[in-house]
């Protein structure tokens, strides 16, 4: 009986965005909620999300998929992209010889 084994490697790239706001010396403090914060996760970040995945999507052999660590959506989004070598096909950037 042959075991057929599968060669795995793994990499990471991570990209953080730090999010802040300044008030001048009238600010009376959090009464409107982060009505800024609110405004940068309604229009900005579902912006910002869907572009990473159609870039991701883009490169042939490529899938990408939102996955769950338990975090918030509001303040991480995870996602896993793999690479699908069809038939034994080269990596990306290789050129079989």
């Amino acid at each position: 009986m042959s075991v057929h084994r599968v060669h795995r490697e793994e990499g990471s790239f991570v990209v953080r965005i730090e999010l802040s706001a300044e008030f001048d010396d009238g600010y009376e403090g959090d009464e409107d909620g982060n009505s800024w914060l609110d405004a940068w996760r309604a229009r900005v970040q579902p912006r910002l999300i869907r572009a990473v995945f159609a870039e991701l999507r883009a490169e042939p052999g490529f899938s990408a998929v939102p996955v769950s660590r338990g975090k918030s959506p509001d303040e991480e989004v995870e996602i896993a992209v793999r690479f699908e070598s069809a038939h034994g096909g080269a990596a990306p950037g290789k050129v079989r010889g």
